[in-house]
């Protein structure tokens, strides 16, 4: 048995990198999970504005009471507004609002944004960092 003397250090050794690399994915993929809730979060509150930049419709005699409408320019000058005033871009990296946001059915205020998450421990890996986007809904409403 003298010839096995040493084999444990091997097998310690390569115990040890295999968690250090477990834990470096499970790091980084927590890191790019937070990251998405935060763009979430912004997403949310510049879709709340942009329904709360709403117009009155105009109504013409006897058809109901006035309605509230959304254009997708408003909805976009609503939202870069709202971004400015938060201070995200300092926040999120490469912060950017998609082409698809607007108001779908005049409505509703549908923001998408895009930013790039960094993982810390696994960023050497990624130096263009992880593409992540948020779609946040909020629906404009008139009530009494």
């Amino acid at each position: 048995m003298a010839g096995d003397s040493g084999q444990i250090a091997v097998l310690a050794v390569g115990y040890v990198v295999l968690c250090l690399l477990v834990g470096g994915v499970v790091t980084g993929v927590s890191a790019v999970y937070l990251e998405h809730k935060r763009l979430l979060s912004v997403a949310d509150g510049a879709a709340q504005a942009a329904a709360d930049s709403f117009a009155l419709a105009d109504v013409a005699a006897g058809q109901g009471p006035p309605a509230a409408t959304l254009g997708d320019e408003r909805v976009r000058a609503a939202v870069h507004t709202y971004l400015a005033s938060d201070g995200a871009s300092a926040r999120l990296d490469g912060l950017r609002v998609a082409a698809s946001t607007g108001s779908p059915d005049a409505r509703s205020a549908r923001v998408t944004l895009t930013a790039v998450a960094r993982p810390p421990l696994v960023g050497i890996f990624l130096p263009e960092g992880v593409p992540i986007e948020a779609t946040s809904t909020g629906r404009a409403r008139l009530a009494r």
